[in-house]
């Protein structure tokens, strides 16, 4: 009876970590606790681990590196990549290491993505999008904000092969112009966020488009887009029913008089007494204030 229970004993002290059932508890519970760094340390440990993290890597939904700019990180994404191709959801923003080589290779692996954000992504071009064109047909988030290298020809490709998108954000894209803007919208009617501050090219006719093209829109942000007026904004009023909030600091031409159409039922994001910054001559005079005590 005692070499028995000290038999059992010793089995017992044999299991290790891998003998608990992988794919329900392993890989559901413990591996989506672990950063990236965890998971790579613990890869170097023996043979068994590496196959192990491999493994996880093949069956990882999100990968978030946004901001991460470690000198070896560029090595761990050519890792993650050769061994994923289930991945749904990737954050890559504000990645200067991130280049079109690099881009290319992970997204022709992983073809089922839904959300990519490149925001910030100064070292890549639009060539390096022909991927997600091509081959992610389920994408309905795209994330492209100061991307000075997004060209209209890439934003039309974009708009030829994909009309599932709900939430696009191209704000600070200097090089395109309104026509491509406007035939996207034309083209993506599912679209309930979109952001497009900074845009010099966006006039009261893009915001008319949106009116009439985008009455799922949700949520708009034209902060800094100094061409539009009250009239654009009074068009959003009238055929934009579920708009929810709207951002429009820092446009120069938008009075109370339109914003005052959309209060209490959407955000927005400056209050009634807002002062506006308006270009003024220099040879103008201001009025003369009194003082109460």
């Amino acid at each position: 009876m005692a070499d028995s229970i000290n038999h059992q004993q010793d089995e017992a002290s044999e299991l290790t970590l891998f003998d608990i059932a992988w794919d329900d508890v392993l890989f559901a519970k413990v591996l989506p606790l672990l950063s990236l760094q965890d998971l790579f340390n613990f890869r170097c440990c023996s043979r068994l681990s590496k196959h192990f993290v491999d493994n996880g890597f093949q069956r990882m939904r999100i990968l978030n590196l946004s901001g991460n700019n470690n000198r070896c990180i560029e090595r761990a994404f050519q890792v993650v990549s050769r061994n994923s191709g289930n991945i749904r959801t990737v954050n890559l923003a504000k990645c200067s290491w991130l280049h079109d080589g690099l881009l290319s290779s992970f997204l022709q692996l992983n073809t089922r993505i839904t959300r990519i954000n490149l925001s910030e992504c100064v070292n890549i071009t639009s060539a390096s999008l022909q991927p997600i064109i091509i081959e992610c047909k389920e994408l309905t988030v795209l994330k492209l904000a100061r991307c000075n290298w997004l060209t209209i020809g890439a934003m039309e490709a974009l708009t030829l092969h994909h009309s599932k998108i709900q939430e696009l954000d191209i704000s600070h894209c200097n090089s395109l112009n309104e026509r491509c803007i406007s035939v996207f919208l034309l083209n993506c009617r599912r679209l309930h966020t979109l952001s497009l501050a900074y845009l010099p090219s966006v006039t009261d006719n893009l915001l008319y488009s949106i009116a009439k093209n985008t009455k799922e829109i949700r949520h708009l942000n034209v902060i800094g887009c100094q061409m539009i007026t009250d009239r654009g904004i009074g068009a959003l009023s009238l055929y934009c029913k579920k708009l929810e909030s709207l951002m429009v600091r820092d446009c120069p031409y938008i009075t109370e008089r339109s914003l005052s159409l959309l209060r209490g039922k959407v955000f927005i994001d400056r209050p009634r007494n807002y002062q506006q910054q308006l270009p003024m001559a220099a040879n103008i005079r201001f009025p003369r204030l009194f003082l109460q005590v």
